[in-house]
């Protein structure tokens, strides 16, 4: 089950749905929910809240910072931060805010190695906001997180397909078993699908995970691709699903740098696709 887990955020509507979504995820006691704000604050709002807004981690507490931020007047993220806060009492669940890029981008990816997840939502990448260090961060935080990632659509379509990519390697098997450990209790929902990407190695060790999966999943497909026949073969039996999630360990930046980052052809960011990525 999830229990500590961090969510990206912006002051949009969209988050507020992330937000939401993301709680509900939640179902055991001393919960900790991490709020990472990407933008608005900082650049705009703490010259009128702090005096040297580029050194605040060294003159105030996170608390200090909070409290300023809310009972301050200005009318941006701080109103989505209130929120945020108040949610999180609302559900008992205990909470840390990371607020400028320093934060984000160095504190937040050593400290996800202490998390069970990271929930970004897709709308984030195609904020008109974006500007080259804004891209840089989340860039950072997708390649070199160390717990993690669930991107997913911000309208919080459940994804009903989930396609388990196998290569044979460890890590894509630790990305299976971690996604089904962590959300098992909606696997009986899924219609799950192992891909396996054929070598040798997945071959061999293909019944250990076909094994693994049947004792928490009784019923669920297999196919199997060739190394150089797999992308295209992965991204036709995602098209013939409304809603997917692709969980996978193996090849991540190259899924990270086609799928996801791709300006031309972001494959992951268009319809109701999610990735769960380690």
């Amino acid at each position: 089950m999830v229990r500590n887990m961090f969510i990206l955020l912006d002051a949009s509507k969209d988050s507020e749905n992330l937000l939401n979504y993301s709680a509900s995820i939640f179902e055991k006691d001393e919960k900790i929910f991490n709020g990472v704000f990407l933008d608005g604050t900082l650049k705009e709002h703490f010259k009128n809240i702090f005096d040297d807004p580029s050194h605040i981690t060294n003159q105030y507490s996170y608390s200090e910072i909070i409290q300023k931020i809310l009972h301050s007047d200005t009318n941006n993220s701080e109103d989505f931060i209130s929120r945020f806060v108040e949610k999180c009492e609302e559900l008992n669940l205990k909470t840390r805010i990371y607020l400028n890029n320093d934060e984000i981008g160095n504190t937040l990816i050593d400290d996800s190695v202490y998390s069970d997840l990271m929930i970004i939502g897709k709308n984030i990448f195609n904020t008109k906001k974006k500007n080259k260090a804004y891209k840089k961060t989340i860039e950072s935080l997708l390649y070199n997180s160390k717990c993690p990632i669930l991107l997913i659509p911000n309208n919080l379509v459940p994804f009903k397909n989930v396609i388990l990519l196998f290569d044979g390697s460890q890590k894509s098997f630790e990305a299976i078993k971690l996604y089904i450990y962590l959300f098992e209790n909606q696997l009986q929902n899924n219609k799950i699908i192992l891909f396996t990407i054929i070598n040798e190695i997945s071959i061999e060790k293909e019944k250990n995970i076909y094994d693994y999966i049947k004792i928490r999943q009784q019923y669920f497909s297999i196919m199997r691709a060739y190394p150089d026949t797999y992308y295209n073969e992965l991204k036709l039996l995602t098209e013939q699903f409304n809603h997917s999630l692709l969980v996978t360990g193996a090849n991540r930046d190259e899924i990270i740098n086609d799928l996801v980052l791709n300006n031309k052809h972001p494959f992951f960011l268009n319809k109701n696709r999610a990735i769960f990525i380690l």
